[in-house]
């Protein structure tokens, strides 16, 4: 009797299922049809928007047809299609509840108090719960009847296949995205690279856009920019590299658990942190300091030196992260041989595992040199903004650090909003060049990181 009643169960269970979802399915089929119908012969004025009414309601029509025949049978593949069609239309809901929450309590020509803040809130949860209480629950009991359903091997593979290629067309989006920003930019670059030309853009070294020179001609040098940017990048690596190489092999090697904790913690904040506020810091805090430096023409704090150490405190998080996970990376295996054979702890640190994490901390310091050459805020408020070639301010050739620049980002970020005719089309050409730059040192870093991998 018990084996009777434990076989009959689940088959009762799976009836009831398909039953339910099978009339479901077949209810919401008719009335998309008998919708379709009424709207195309109620919108007499319009008879475009009734047959396409009428379309609509005859492809729905179709569609639930189909679910209608997949859950008579219990099939997966009707059940999958359902619970993605659920979760789409709670999503509808929690965005359009959301806009209209946000439209009323912050578009308002009046600040709402708190009592109508707390019942305009009150509302948009209600109206978020009657909405999708009625998807909600068949979502739920779908995902619960996962086990009265079943799929054939080949509608396994299907899905597969399915998934595959969805993930294979938002990977192609990301490709399709930089191509389209590229094409665009040197589309609008154009015009400066016809009537400026590459020569004077990539060798001129005096940056006039708004000054009318011989044969009504503008200069538009680059080159300030290009050295301003190398320079800054190059002097943020020269004290960012130490800082974060020091902090990964202290994290990875040599601090216990609750100091690592810290210490990961900290760096994750710096990583959050808005290049505007770092901007902010070099003005207030590191310019006065640098100004105290007893140097003949460090007057004002702002220039190289200051850019390169607000840079070198953004790449630290880059750097140090992936130099921390490439350490990490190297088999135990190493650094006990070097302790079998009489090495000391920081011998096996120096002599066996960073040589052995040298590609990746090469990509991390590659990454890094991306991170630095791509800054633009932070730059802005710290490095000068002279429109000339860095040049020391005294005898000492390393007085150069104290001299103030412009970087490619920058010039954009300064003179985009006011720029016209060959003036912006030559900074979208700053863009291209910036985009070039960017793009060959993710591709060393993509390169190097593949053999790390294959090693």
């Amino acid at each position: 009797m018990n084996m009777l009643q434990n076989t009959f169960h689940p088959v009762s269970k799976k009836s009831r299922t398909a039953l339910f979802f099978t009339f479901l399915s077949a209810i919401i089929a008719l009335s998309s049809l008998i919708a379709g119908i009424l709207a195309y012969f109620a919108v007499i004025k319009s008879p475009v928007n009734g047959l396409i009414s009428l379309i609509t309601g005859v492809v729905l029509c179709a569609l639930f047809s189909l679910l209608t025949r997949g859950f008579s049978t219990l099939q997966n593949w009707a059940r999958t299609s359902f619970l993605s069609l659920l979760i789409l239309i709670l999503l509808i809901i929690l965005v359009n509840a959301t806009f209209k929450f946000s439209t009323e309590v912050f578009a308002g020509k009046q600040v709402l108090s708190i009592i109508e803040i707390l019942k305009y809130l009150g509302q948009f949860l209600f109206k978020i719960i009657v909405s999708g209480i009625v998807p909600g629950a068949l979502l739920y009991f779908l995902y619960k009847a996962d086990e009265d359903f079943s799929e054939t091997p080949k509608q396994r593979h299907l899905f597969d296949r399915t998934v595959k290629n969805f993930l294979l067309s938002t990977a192609l989006s990301s490709i399709l995205i930089v191509i389209f920003i590229f094409a665009f930019t040197l589309q609008e670059s154009q015009l400066a690279i016809k009537d400026i030309g590459l020569k004077e853009l990539l060798t001129g070294t005096i940056w006039r856009p708004g000054s009318i020179i011989s044969n009504d001609t503008a200069q538009f040098g680059l080159v300030p920019m290009i050295i301003g940017s190398i320079y800054s990048t190059i002097g943020a690596v020269l004290i960012g590299i130490p800082l974060s190489f020091g902090t990964a092999i202290l994290l990875a090697e040599i601090a216990p658990d609750f100091i690592r904790t810290i210490f990961r913690t900290a760096i994750e904040l710096l990583s959050g942190i808005p290049s505007v506020v770092y901007g902010l810091f070099g003005m207030v805090v590191i310019a006065p300091l640098i100004r105290q430096i007893p140097a003949e023409g460090n007057t004002t704090g702002f220039g190289i030196l200051n850019a390169s150490i607000i840079l070198s405190i953004m790449i630290l998080p880059t750097i140090t992260n992936i130099t921390e996970d490439a350490i990490r990376a190297v088999p135990a295996s190493y650094r006990e041989a070097s302790y079998a054979l009489g090495a000391t702890h920081w011998q096996t640190i120096k002599d066996v595992v960073i040589p052995a994490a040298n590609s990746g901390i090469i990509a991390a310091v590659i990454l890094g040199i991306s991170r630095a050459l791509g800054e633009t805020m932070a730059l802005i408020m710290v490095i000068g903004n002279s429109i000339a070639i860095p040049t020391p301010v005294n005898d000492n050739p390393l007085s150069i650090v104290f001299s103030t620049a412009r970087t490619l980002t920058g010039n954009i970020a300064v003179e985009i909003n006011y720029a016209a005719g060959a003036h912006r089309s030559a900074l979208f050409f700053t863009g291209v060049l910036l985009f070039l730059f960017l793009l060959i040192i993710n591709r060393l870093a993509n390169r190097i990181m593949k053999g790390t991998k294959k090693a």
